[in-house]
């Protein structure tokens, strides 16, 4: 076989004579050129995803100073308190933490103990001798660019029960004190955990201090933020120095043993209330079930009282008690699990006793572990003998409930855990409860509601009732679910028509264009002509495509990968859970044949609508389609032969919709969740008219609204006695607007419908007018509100509607509808003085006849003082009826009074302007007068001007005719009065 020998170099001419043409090098190729042909090159096409997920703003860098710690020793304490798992015990039986146990000698430990830790406080009272009140705090001085107060306190009046220290040695003196003292006794060395009380509710933190050298002379000076004697000099009522509440509820949480916060129970009236249930045998042999409530007195306004006979008899009633308790039912370690002769052969001392003493203490702090093992796997709404609180989030995460969600935002770690306000919000509760507290009260609402809630997963029901266990008040919820409403049924002729033309899997897509080529000229102008071009579309839609039926009537279009029920994504946030499809980004995208590459992006939430635009717009159709209203629908099942109104109001949104045929309405998943602002403050005013018949009562506005016999005959009357809030809220304000009377212009640019307006106000003062509460719900209480309330029901909510729901939730910001702008009135063009050119008169003779009659009467103005007009006619009701002013009750007064002024019998004017009530509410001098001048406008009307003269009326003939001889004109002030008398 012949071989062909290659030799190198010199190098062949080209690749095609190696040995071996396909190696890649630096051959030549037939033709010249380097060997590139052997590359293969593919497109460098890169898919990339630009995601944007709205995760919310950032929180600040954490550290200790943002967290309130002082020191990592601080942080290790608060760790070790309140993270560590501890059991829920019942508060409410002493023998749960002593049972083996002596419970007398458990129980004079704890005194001890809580008499040495208490947080203690200062006290300078307000003294009164006489005419001459003491000062409590000189030398004030108020720093309003700082916004600091300065003062001084005279050492010798302040009440110190429990040895607070405010000594330049104070730190010292409690170290070296005999018995173990709270270190906060120390006030030079902890003033900044004391705040100044002004009142109970008014607290002043401090800033700076100086102690005085010993404790019974001279004076402390403070420092504080913030006015706190309202910028006086010397202040004379009672002020307190006690520890703040955030240190309060740490002493509390870390000083106390279980039988310590047993003794001070906060949660009782009164305060500090511990209740013993027990049996015993009395001398005669019988069992005796004993109930013993004992509350620790108080030597003043905050310390517990330890000096006072009240004290001594306090401890002498506990003492008893665990005598007998010991007795018969606790101190089993020495009273029944020992034998006798322990105690026979025991020591003067009693050696024996105490050791079986602490052995029955040690058996008792196991024994509350062993215990709670048997509820480890319960939860109560009460805490107590149920599960630690810190293991409800995973209780609930193991329900399948998620659990990165809370309803408590706060900017410390201290405050989450300690804080809590000083103002009471519940009756018979000294404290309120911690951030933590709530939080762990949140998580047992969830659980033990959790059957019911996935039980109705996916109703409406469902969703209102999270949204009550979360607090919200019903009137602020807006929840509505969406249908769609076809306007009508579609041309089925046209519709057949345009569908034969693409039937055969093509449209020709005509259109006009400008053809610079085809120019042509019209009176010396020039024109550019147009040419026609066309474009072939593929067209792959069979009739089931389309949402039609033969009828043309909506009807589901065929499901498709591109084409289904609900297509298209919606939340209110977008996240990696809440995404949308993807599409080609074009704007960053690159089509270049160099370096190609695709970006693609997240499609906008359209909450459905690529499924409803099949419904408007059919594809490869002109003009073909419905026309949609979305419609709030929350009852969604009606006989199908319900057509025309349909309408129920069972809940606050209701239903009020016309439809002519159930065909035309398409089904959707949508629903709708807010909290409304503009809402709840219409309920209000809703609900308070139906209370107490005011801003709006059920008979109907009078005046100073527009009445019958006004401007014009408008009757407002709403009626919302006769209506539940959503018929109310539907309709009642178009019985207010009115544009002939009640069009306004605030600042030339904005308009409004004052009588809507006036009843928002009237309601807003209706306590200091009329003596009506109300909630006073103003849009920066509501916004406080719902903003407050946060996020985390959204969240909440998630988890129970199906995942096939696209809805719109979050706060909504509206205008209630007492401030609807309807319409923008612009000011007008006023009157103007346009020069004209004078043509010069002149006129010779009397303007007037000498005979014009001239008809005038001065008269003095009638009684003014409301009260004395009020009682007068009081007193002559009450005799002309057989009663006394003893016999009836003053309070319930209401009096109406009008200004009524007569030409003999006619009346001419009897206008309301005011309504008391009660025997003291009576309108001013001033608000009669003015009542009086605005009411006899009506005057001009029958021919007759006024003026006031002084305290005079003068009203006189504006005509020469004689019309009023022989006449007598009657001016009263007129008061319809209503009491009642027994």
């Amino acid at each position: 076989m012949a071989k062909k020998k290659y030799f190198y170099p010199p190098a062949p001419p080209v690749g095609s004579e190696t040995f071996s043409d396909d190696l890649v090098g630096l051959q030549l190729v037939k033709g010249g050129g380097l060997t590139t042909g052997v590359f293969e090159f593919t497109p460098n096409t890169k898919d990339k995803s630009n995601r944007t997920f709205d995760l919310g703003v950032f929180s600040d860098p954490i550290s200790l100073d943002t967290l309130n710690i002082e020191s990592i020793d601080s942080l290790k304490t608060i760790i070790q308190q309140n993270f560590k798992i501890y059991p829920n015990f019942d508060f409410s039986n002493i023998t749960s933490f002593t049972n083996y146990g002596s419970l007398q000698k458990r129980l004079s430990v704890a005194i001890i103990n809580v008499i040495n830790n208490f947080p203690a406080s200062l006290q300078i009272n307000k003294v009164n001798v006489g005419s001459f009140n003491a000062v409590t705090a000189f030398n004030i001085i108020y720093d309003e660019i700082r916004d600091e107060t300065s003062f001084e306190i005279n050492v010798n009046q302040i009440k110190n029960p429990l040895g607070i220290d405010y000594t330049k040695n104070s730190k010292r003196s409690i170290e070296t004190s005999t018995i173990p003292l709270s270190k906060y006794r120390s006030f030079t060395d902890n003033f900044s955990s004391y705040s100044i009380y002004t009142s109970p509710t008014e607290s002043y933190e401090i800033t700076d201090f100086e102690p005085t050298a010993t404790l019974n002379d001279g004076s402390l000076f403070f420092t504080v933020n913030g006015n706190a004697f309202n910028s006086q000099s010397n202040w004379y009522n009672t002020i307190l120095i006690r520890l703040n509440d955030e240190t309060v509820e740490k002493v509390f949480s870390e000083e106390f043993d279980n039988v310590e916060k047993f003794l001070l129970n906060r949660n009782s009236t009164p305060n500090y209330t511990a209740v013993f249930n027990y049996e015993y045998f009395d001398d005669s042999g019988r069992l005796i079930s004993y109930n013993k409530t004992l509350s620790w007195p108080l030597g003043d306004a905050w310390n517990i009282d330890i000096t006072s006979n009240d004290f001594d008899s306090y401890l002498k009633a506990l003492n008893d008690v665990a005598e007998n308790m010991d007795s018969a039912k606790t101190n089993l370690i020495s009273r029944f699990l020992t034998t006798g002769s322990f105690k026979d052969f025991d020591s003067v001392d009693q050696r024996m006793e105490k050791v079986l003493q602490i052995y029955g203490r040690s058996f008792d702090e196991t024994k509350k572990f062993i215990d709670s093992l048997a509820y480890v796997n319960s939860v109560n709404y009460i805490v107590g003998n149920d599960i630690p609180s810190q293991l409800l989030k995973n209780l609930a995460l193991t329900l399948g409930i998620n659990t990165n969600i809370s309803q408590i935002s706060n900017e410390s770690l201290l405050k989450s855990i300690f804080n809590t306000s000083s103002k009471k919000i519940y009756p018979g509760k000294d404290k309120t409860d911690t951030p933590l507290e709530l939080d762990f009260q949140y998580y047992r609402n969830l659980i033990l509601n959790a059957s019911y809630m996935f039980k109705s997963k996916g109703t409406r029901h469902s969703l209102e009732y999270i949204m009550r266990m979360i607090g919200a008040p019903d009137a602020l919820l807006e929840f509505n679910e969406v249908i769609y409403l076809a306007d009508a049924p579609i041309n089925i002729n046209k519709f057949e028509e345009q569908y034969a033309c693409i039937s055969g899997g093509t449209l020709e897509i005509n259109s006009a264009a400008l053809d610079p080529n085809n120019t042509f000229s019209i009176q010396g102008n020039i024109y550019t002509g147009y040419t026609n071009s066309s474009t072939i579309r593929r067209i792959t839609n069979n009739l089931e495509d389309y949402g039609s039926d033969n009828f043309g009537y909506p009807k589901s279009p065929r499901i498709t990968d591109d084409n289904f029920y609900q297509k298209g994504s919606g939340w209110f946030e977008q996240t990696p859970q809440h995404r949308s499809e993807e599409e080609v980004d074009l704007g960053n995208s690159s089509f270049s044949l160099t370096n190609p590459f695709i970006t693609s992006k997240i499609k906008t939430n359209t909450f459905g609508q690529d499924y409803m635009d099949k419904y408007r717009t059919f594809d490869g159709m002109v003009n073909v389609g419905y026309t949609l209203t979305k419609i709030s629908d929350n009852q969604k099942s009606w006989p199908s032969e319900m057509v025309g109104n349909r309408t129920n109001d069972n809940n606050f949104n209701g239903v009020n919709y016309n439809v002519k045929n159930d065909k035309l309405i398409i089904n959707s998943k949508n629903i709708e969740m807010y909290l409304n602002m503009g809402q709840g403050i219409t309920y209000d005013i809703w609900e308070t008219s139906i209370k107490y018949d005011y801003p709006i009562p059920n008979s109907g506005l009078t005046a100073p609204y527009p009445s019958p016999g006004n401007i014009d005959w408008t009757s407002i009357n709403p009626k919302p006695k006769e209506k539940t809030f959503f018929e109310f809220a539907q309709s009642f304000y178009n019985n207010f607007i009115n544009v002939r009377n009640r069009q306004t212009i605030f600042d030339g640019k904005t308009g409004g419908y004052p009588t809507l307006q006036s009843v928002f106000w009237r309601y807003l003062q209706s306590e200091e007018t009329v003596g009506v509460p109300t909630n006073k719900f103003t849009y920066q209480k509501m916004i406080d509100f719902t903003l407050g309330i946060g996020d985390y029901w959204q969240r909440l909510l998630e988890q129970v509607i199906p995942s096939t729901t696209l809805w719109l939730t979050g706060q909504k910001m509206e205008n209630s509808i007492f401030h609807r702008q309807k319409f923008v009135w612009r000011r007008q063009r006023g009157c103007i003085f346009i020069p004209v050119t004078c043509i010069p008169c002149k006129y010779d003779g009397n303007i007037f006849a000498y005979d014009c009659i001239d008809q005038t009467l001065v008269c003095k103005l009638p009684n003014t003082n409301g009260p004395t007009i009020l009682s007068n006619l009081l007193t002559k009701v009450l005799n002309n009826n057989g009663y006394n002013q003893s016999q009836c009750d003053n309070s319930s007064i209401i009096s109406t009074w009008y200004v009524d002024c007569r030409l003999d019998s006619n009346i001419l004017v009897q206008e309301q302007f005011y309504v008391g009530y009660g025997g003291s509410d009576t309108p001013t001098t001033t608000q009669i007068i003015t009542a009086i001048d605005d009411e006899l406008v009506n005057l001009y009307g029958y021919g007759l001007n006024y003026y006031f003269s002084g305290n005079s009326l003068v009203i006189s003939n504006s005509s020469c005719y004689d019309n009023f001889t022989n006449k007598t004109l009657y001016l009263n002030i007129g008061v319809d009065i209503q009491i009642n008398c027994n």
